[in-house]
This record gives C-alpha cells, structure tokens and sequence, in this order.
C-alpha cells in the first residue's frame, strides 16, 4: 500500500507515518522504482495498531514500551497500562473534585456573607475573619492574642446539595 493511501485510510498525515517509521513504530517502507513508498501487509497493521493506540491517548514511548515483547501478550500488556491509567486518572479526577469543592465552598461564603463595609473585601473567601473594616480590625487584634483563632479553613465546611434520584 503506498503511503498517501495508507495515511487516507487511518486518518492521518503522509508525514505522521513517516515519523512513525524513522522512530522505529512502523517497519521501513520497501521504495518502489519511482520512489513512492510501499507499506507490506505487516507494516500496514503495525500503522493501524500504533494509530489505535495513539487515538486511546497513549504516548508514543508508551506504545514502544508496549510493543517489546516481555513473555506477555500484547493484550496482558495493554490492559495492564489501562488499568494504570484508569487509577492515574482517577487520582487526578479526586485533585481535580477537592480543588472544585473548595472554590465552591469560597464562592458560596463570599455570597451568603452580608454586604461588606470594604467593597474589596474578599476575606469569606479566603476563610478569615474580616480585618477590612475598622471595628472588625479591633476585633481580629483580640483574636490575635489567642493562637489558632483566626485559621478558619480547616474547619469550614461545605454542605452538598442533596442528590436527586435519577
């Protein structure tokens, strides 16, 4: 198969596949008399395979280190790189629901806070007792005098909505 209909037929460039063959993915083309390169049957589903591996996200060094043979079939191995990238993901998702959770939680105390005195004040969000305005700073300046008062963050809490059934 030459390259540009092997490149139509995966969806991808001329040059992507010539990439593939210089780092090693995809077997070299045979040259035809004209130059045009040809891919053998086993070059084309080499092509196809990296091509699917790439369209699940996997980078190009991990579908190297996929295609090594180390005593276990290419399918033990690939669901064993799924499953580690499943719990990656996972992991990050969780980051990801902690950061959200928390900027929500700030978003809605900086709502349901009354209409502060200081219109820049921003302290609901950062989880403090206002200093912002001039009574307030006395107030704080007793607090101050008693360690760990004014670290308001570990104990705020977010109350969730309800789920609803679906």
């Amino acid at each position: 198969m030459h390259i540009g209909a092997l490149a139509r037929s995966l969806d991808v460039t001329t040059k992507t596949l010539r990439h593939y063959e210089r780092i090693g993915l995809v077997p070299r083309a045979e040259r035809e008399r004209n130059g045009y390169r040809t891919y053998s049957t086993d070059a084309v589903r080499r092509a196809r395979l990296v091509v699917g591996l790439r369209a699940l996200g996997l980078s190009l060094e991990a579908i190297r280190e996929l295609l090594v043979e180390d005593g276990r079939t290419l399918r033990q191995r690939l669901l064993g790189l799924l499953d580690q990238q499943i719990r990656d993901h996972a992991l990050q998702i969780a980051i990801l629901q902690g950061r959200h959770d928390d900027l929500d939680a700030r978003y809605h105390a900086m709502l349901s806070e009354p209409r502060p005195v200081a219109p820049d004040c921003i302290c609901a969000a950062l989880m403090r007792v206002c200093d912002c305005r001039p009574r307030c700073r006395s107030a704080v300046s007793e607090l101050q005098s008693v360690p760990g008062t004014l670290d308001l963050a570990p104990r705020a809490r977010r109350k969730l909505p309800s789920s609803t059934p679906k």
